[in-house]
Formats: structure tokens, C-alpha cells, sequence
């Protein structure tokens, strides 16, 4: 399968069961959970759990959970596609945008990164 070449419709039914697994770890503050989707074999050696909860202990006080919301675009390359939606904030009014990343590997798409931007 060549994820460049589905519709919109098609890349989001397959990636955004995997975003919103991610981003509900990230609400259960669960690391394991969190880089089940990643495309490393190794996630903990480019995203160590001392990150991840780094991360939790400096924003999430501030932003509160996170809630996958409207999409606004889906980017494809030849070998992977970019989908962002924003993201709403339970600590604040303003939407976010959630960037993640994903690609193909022995059949299956998996994350290859993600971010968001408050």
C-alpha cells in the first residue's frame, strides 16, 4: 500500500486511529503507550521516557489533556505523509496544531513523529 496514493478519507481512517492512541497516552501520562506506534525498533533510545516525562512535568499542568480536533491539512511525500490537525487544549481556549508524521514499514504505517505547537 502507498499511502501517498489514497484519498484524504483513506490516509485518516488508517493514521488517526494511531494519533488518537498516542495523544490518549500522552492524557494517561503512559510512556509505553505512548511509543507503541513509532516507526524505531528502538523509540526509547531517540525518545527516552526521561524526555517524555519531562515533557508531561513542564506542559501539561499548563495545557491540560489533549483532544485531537478539526484537520486541517494532510501533506504527501513519495514515501510518507505529514497530517496536521489542531488540537484542542483542556487548559486553554485556543486550539493548538498537532503535526504528525507517518510512514510504511513491513506493511504497516506507523509513526514517525509528532509534535504539537500551543
Amino acid at each position: 500500500m502507498r499511502l501517498a496514493g489514497l484519498s484524504d478519507k483513506e490516509i485518516l481512517d488508517i493514521v488517526q486511529p494511531l494519533a488518537e492512541h498516542t495523544e490518549n497516552a500522552w492524557n494517561e501520562k503512559s510512556y509505553s503507550d505512548f511509543i507503541q506506534y513509532f516507526i524505531d525498533e528502538n523509540p526509547s533510545e531517540h525518545f527516552p521516557e526521561e524526555e517524555f516525562n519531562r515533557q508531561i512535568e513542564e506542559n501539561y499542568d499548563a495545557y491540560g489533556k489533549h483532544t485531537i480536533a478539526d484537520l486541517v491539512t494532510i501533506h504527501r511525500n513519495p514515501d510518507h505523509v505529514i497530517v496536521i490537525w489542531k488540537v484542542d487544549l483542556e487548559n486553554r481556549e485556543e486550539p493548538g496544531l498537532l503535526i504528525y508524521g507517518f510512514r510504511e514499514r513491513d506493511g504497516k504505517v506507523l509513526i514517525e513523529g509528532c509534535s504539537y505547537h500551543a
